[in-house]
């Protein structure tokens, strides 16, 4: 065995890692059911890291970027708070939901020989709501939240298929939690009916993912990645009624991206992403559900390395927004993400081999007034969000 691979202490840091992820509650909608960042490193770059990747949480992004950072493992959390308001069915009865989620993250790698690597990353998808009461006053409505919580495991190998090629495999092992409350829909008689809550049900699911990085020369990095969709057991009582249209299941859709990363001196980089994020396939995305378009996000990001110690970042995300005016109605228990973000972030390395990073990143308000069926119905949303994390390097 190698000298790598047999580190105790960070084994026990993984698993530490894996099982402070399964009880907290999360929601994650900056982009998509996602943050832009799935950790805090690239979250200061907007999310910017197909080609450009920092932690061993890279195969959340494109598991090829697993092979260029070593062996190392990291943990970090980042807080987000969505500021939401709903106009819902008329001007005088607003929603607001403002409560502060926390999203973990982390991973660690083995660099087990020049060409191979081993690891796993560790970072959640999700959405939330909490209004605080009833979304009308109908009797037996309930307090109108929601909690999506998802935590995906991502064991990866990446293998160097020549000097400047590197491919990687990941499997996805996904754990979700849903509850909801406080649901109203229209019944055949035109009159509103509140659904029951079935309290917290419990998933499990499955997928895979592919990446590939080519490096050809020390300045300049292309990456590309492909997630397949995750598909998670059906969701106990909710299936019945709520989940009905996508069969009881709320998988996490396909995501595909190009990236590139360029020195453009060896102290700055810049880079750049094309994320694609499925919802079609899936409850989110389906006309029964929530109707969710598709989304196409555009990154761009820069890093500085102010010296040995200092790294800054920056970074945009811009995309199209996933909820149009004739599904607002339909998705008062659904977060709803922004669309554009900008982010700052740092890391300071006390001595060779640890450090610590920080992010800000603000989500531009976003407004989707309904029409149609949706009349009357609007959504007013802003993000903050604010993460640490610490890295080791072994």
């Amino acid at each position: 065995m190698s000298k790598q691979f047999g580190r105790t202490g960070c084994v026990r840091t993984l698993i530490a890692t894996a099982l402070t992820m399964l009880p907290v509650k999360y929601a994650s909608a900056v982009d998509g059911i996602a943050l832009s960042g799935s950790n805090v490193l690239s979250a200061g770059m907007a999310g910017t890291s197909i080609a450009f990747p920092q932690d061993s949480t890279a195969a959340a992004d494109n598991p090829a970027g697993m092979g260029l950072v070593g062996s190392r493992t990291d943990f970090g959390v980042q807080f987000l708070e969505p500021l939401t308001d709903f106009e819902y069915g008329s001007t005088s009865n607003t929603l607001h939901s403002g409560k502060v989620y926390a999203v973990p993250g982390g991973g660690a790698n083995w660099q087990i020989s020049p060409r191979l690597t081993f690891g796993v990353s560790l970072f959640g998808v999700g959405v939330g709501t909490s209004y605080g009461r009833p979304a009308l006053p109908i009797a037996g409505a309930g307090v109108a939240q929601s909690s999506l919580q998802t935590a995906v495991a991502a064991p990866t190998v990446t293998y160097r298929i020549t000097e400047h090629s590197i491919v990687g495999f990941s499997l996805a092992l996904a754990y979700q939690r849903f509850s909801a409350n406080g649901a109203i829909v229209p019944m055949g008689d035109g009159t509103l009916q509140p659904l029951p809550s079935h309290g917290v049900s419990n998933a499990f699911g499955y997928g895979a993912r592919i990446g590939y990085i080519w490096n050809p020369v020390p300045a300049f990095t292309f990456g590309a990645s492909y997630a397949s969709r995750i598909r998670m057991s059906k969701l106990a009582g909710y299936k019945d009624d709520l989940l009905a249209g996508g069969g009881g299941r709320i998988d996490i859709g396909a995501q595909y991206g190009l990236g590139i990363a360029y020195k453009i001196v060896p102290s700055v980089t810049l880079a750049a992403d094309w994320l694609h994020m499925e919802f079609s396939n899936t409850v989110i995305g389906s006309a029964e559900g929530f109707g969710w378009q598709n989304q196409d996000f555009f990154r761009l990001g820069a890093a500085w390395d102010v010296d040995s110690r200092w790294t800054l970042r920056t970074g945009l995300s811009r995309g199209n927004h996933p909820i149009g005016p004739s599904v607002v109605a339909q998705n008062l228990l659904s977060a709803m993400p922004v669309s554009t973000s900008v982010s700052v972030g740092t890391t300071y390395r006390f001595n060779k081999t640890d450090e610590v990073s920080g992010v800000f990143e603000y989500g531009f308000p976003v407004t989707v007034t309904g029409e149609g069926a949706s009349t009357g119905f609007s959504l007013r949303t802003r993000t903050e969000v604010v993460g640490i994390s610490y890295g080791h390097r072994f």
